[in-house]
């Protein structure tokens, strides 16, 4: 999101150009034209937050001003190891989806382990469609570090839905291991553990 005093700066901008354009088509221009600046300043930052975190959700408001998928919640998550030896044939788990405009996080859990992005973001492709790109770290749980150490990892993930109901690609970590990942069945509730996020997904309060 643009700061304040990016903000600041274009609306000077603009103020000069267009008291500029005033001054060459013979309007005579005083200093208190610029009176409300810190007023339309303030307005316009107010609006700005709002777009960034509620307004863009708003499906009429969808693609011709915001065209950005809204994947915010909690999803439940198919893991597939790939590979000579995968370390299971499925692992299930759970991915938490915090998103505005200009900003996503995400932060998986299993039974095992959880997950943190350190890097992602969403890209509209030439096509239309859009894909989930990151860098993550997962830690395991100190029961199983020594079989599953800490390490890092990337994801690529396509949105499937318009709105999105599903997300599917792979995933490659940094201790040689890959696999796929499908995301689908989200839930508004933001979970804090695989154990919230399991009882979710079961329909318990």
């Amino acid at each position: 999101m643009i700061t304040r005093i990016q903000l600041s700066a274009l609306l000077l901008v603009a103020s000069a150009l267009w008291a500029g354009g005033l001054v060459l088509a013979g309007v005579q221009v005083s200093a208190e034209w610029f009176q409300p600046f810190s007023i339309v300043l303030g307005a316009l930052v107010l609006v700005l937050t709002l777009a960034d975190r509620w307004l863009w959700r708003i499906r009429w408001l969808q693609p011709w001003m915001f065209n950005m998928p809204d994947i915010q919640g909690t999803w439940r998550v198919r893991i597939r190891p790939t590979g000579p030896a995968p370390a299971a044939e499925q692992i299930d788990a759970f991915m938490v989806v915090r998103q505005t405009l200009s900003a996503i996080s995400l932060r998986l859990f299993t039974a095992e382990s959880h997950s943190e992005i350190l890097s992602a973001r969403i890209i509209r492709c030439d096509d239309g469609t859009f894909t989930l790109t990151g860098v993550y770290r997962n830690t395991p749980r100190l029961a199983v570090r020594e079989r599953s150490p800490v390490h890092h990892g990337a994801i690529l993930l396509t949105v499937h839905g318009n709105p999105p109901e599903s997300l599917a690609g792979q995933y490659w970590t940094d201790r040689s291991s890959q696999g796929e990942i499908d995301l689908s069945a989200k839930s508004k509730t933001f979970a804090q553990s695989f154990e919230q996020a399991h009882r979710l997904a079961r329909g318990d309060t």
